[in-house]
């Protein structure tokens, strides 16, 4: 599978295997080094790891069943991200990857790979650059 370790189970920020994502286990969710957000189709958080709470400043509690593009993260609500996200779950695949600021902290740029899951999730993982 391209970009996955094959030594190991372990999932990386390039990896696009959402069968992987699919069946990570919740202590791998929460340790992984960058920021993953499970989302169902109308963009409302299922999941949200440790990495991006600490990094966003945002409880996890605080996010989970909340729309991420209204609620939680509005800067995202424009054309690139929340377009990508609708048009990807209008056609039912995602696999996207692109730099995106956040207005809130202004910086750092971060990249974004948005992917779609076999089944009706969306994965957003955010790495820090």
């Amino acid at each position: 599978m391209p970009g996955m370790n094959t030594t190991t189970t372990e999932f990386r920020f390039e990896d696009s295997d959402t069968e992987r994502l699919d069946l990570i286990s919740a202590l791998e969710f929460d340790t992984l080094p960058f920021g993953i957000i499970r989302l169902d189709t109308e963009g409302r958080v299922l999941a949200y790891n440790r990495a991006e709470s600490l990094y966003s400043g945002l409880k996890q509690q605080h996010v989970i069943g909340r729309d991420w593009f209204r609620d939680i993260a509005p800067c995202t609500n424009t054309a690139k991200f929340f377009g990508k996200f609708k048009e990807g779950v209008a056609k039912g695949i995602i696999d996207t990857t692109f730099d995106y600021v956040f207005t809130r902290f202004s910086e750092p740029t971060v990249r974004v790979h948005l992917l779609k899951s076999p089944g009706e999730d969306v994965w957003l993982l955010i790495k820090r650059l």
